[in-house]
């Protein structure tokens, strides 16, 4: 009777250790996968062209006084930005953005109508004005 749990031990025992190597063979290998991938990629033309294409583009957006008491949204391409009644007059919004083609788009909160359609540059600054109902601006790169 007792060589026979022996043998059931043993058994578990080689399979324990059997699974433990595989696993930590396993993990090797996608460790040298990586290491080798990575290494590969660091050394190639591609991680120059990765680090020019990640320029950042600063904005700052602007309220003036006349938006006191109105409700706006501000989107940056498909971001919402801002939301809300600016409450100081000097309500300024900073945003960074990788995309090369950025254009600020001014929705008015209470309607949903599009106020303003702002291209924006490499980078600059938006003041916002509200004159009559219509949202104006300037820009200054």
């Amino acid at each position: 009777m007792s060589m026979r749990k022996n043998k059931g031990v043993n058994a578990n025992m080689n399979f324990l250790f059997g699974g433990v190597l595989l696993f930590f063979v396993l993990v090797l290998i996608v460790g040298l996968f990586s290491f080798f991938t990575l290494q590969q990629f660091w050394h190639s033309d591609e991680s120059v062209k990765v680090a020019e294409v990640t320029k950042r583009y600063d904005y700052s957006v602007a309220f003036d006084s006349s938006f006191k008491g109105k409700s706006y949204k501000l989107y940056l391409n498909d971001s919402l930005v801002y939301v809300g009644t600016p409450v100081d007059v000097d309500t300024v919004i900073k945003l960074r953005r990788v995309a090369v083609d950025n254009s600020l788009l001014v929705v008015d909160g209470v309607t949903d109508a599009i106020a303003a359609i702002v291209e924006l540059g490499v980078s600059g600054a938006v003041n916002l004005k509200c004159e009559q109902g219509a949202v104006a601006f300037s820009i200054k790169e």
